[in-house]
């Protein structure tokens, strides 16, 4: 059946990443953008051809995609959760929203956590590895000057991504600069002066450069995080609401603030060095190779079952 055909849909700054780390002579894997008419009518021809259709974001409910899915007659479909998909889904369920076809296709969760959330809306699922990052070969020593990087996408999200632990810590530890990246909206959230807000970049290696800290106070996440992956494999040092590897697992702003002033007693002292078990986690379990390999193997038992 080789080259097996493969149409990847969801979320573009993951899916469009994924024809370079799988296609090769045994795997013709393609992603559309949807963003215009062109890109819309070859993902409809690719879907019609295809042995299984791949969707990065999770679901319970009969979208455009599935739709169109189900009508050519497809069932060989994997739906991948990623985090506030859960929350959706939940509100979706209690409204009476679950579509059975939907729930029978193959799920799978790009972390046990959040693998066991999905599992919670009576759906069949399980953590398979799909998160990736690519290594930094030499990655840069920490910055003379100590800092914290925060992400926050829209002031309409501030409570998900716990702004409000980030404006506490900030006003307890002005010495500090807090750097905050990934805004899209015009309207900035009232912040301390030691926070620096930035706006959406699609390369933050220069933010992971001028690091020390990534701080990710998430109320509800993955359980992992591309950023969170990105920053591990640059060297840096990392407080996750989650328990991962290579990661200081923080509960709130109390917590956080007790690990950074840690930190910033390191760095005064020139003992802090690069997150060198970050960096080990990221080569050994979430390499492109690794990540290639597991998703072949596990998207042909499928097309074969």
């Amino acid at each position: 059946m080789a080259p097996y055909r493969v149409v990847v849909h969801g979320l573009p700054y993951f899916c469009q990443k994924l024809p370079d780390l799988l296609q090769n002579d045994n795997w013709d894997v393609r992603y559309h953008s949807q963003q215009n008419p062109l890109g819309l009518a070859a993902l409809a021809s690719d879907l019609r051809r295809c042995n299984l259709a791949y969707t990065w974001g999770g679901r319970i409910s009969m979208g455009k995609f599935l739709w169109a899915a189900r009508t050519l007659g497809k069932t060989k479909i994997v739906i991948l959760w990623c985090g506030s998909d859960v929350l959706v889904a939940r509100e979706e369920l209690a409204a009476g929203k679950s579509d059975p076809w939907v729930a029978d296709r193959t799920h799978w969760a790009v972390s046990p956590t959040l693998a066991e959330e999905v599992r919670s809306l009576g759906l069949r699922c399980e953590y398979v590895q799909a998160s990736f990052v690519s290594p930094v070969k030499s990655p840069k020593p920490l910055p003379a000057k100590f800092s914290v990087l925060v992400f926050l996408p829209t002031v309409e999200r501030t409570e998900l991504y716990g702004w409000d632990r980030v404006v506490k810590v900030a006003q307890a530890m002005p010495a500090v600069e807090f750097k905050v990246v990934g805004l899209h909206d015009d309207d900035l959230p009232p912040a301390p002066p030691n926070v620096i807000v930035h706006r959406w970049t699609e390369d933050l290696t220069p933010f992971y450069e001028q690091t020390t800290v990534l701080w990710r106070p998430v109320r509800h996440d993955a359980g992992i995080s591309f950023m969170v992956l990105e920053a591990l494999a640059h060297g840096r040092h990392v407080l996750y609401t989650y328990a991962i590897p290579g990661c200081v697992q923080v509960s709130g702003a109390i917590d956080a603030q007790k690990q950074l002033q840690n930190l910033v007693s390191l760095h005064r002292t020139a003992k802090l060095q690069l997150n060198y078990e970050g960096i080990r986690i990221v080569g050994q379990r979430y390499s492109r190779e690794a990540v290639r390999s597991e998703l072949h193997k596990r998207w042909e038992e499928i097309i074969l079952s």
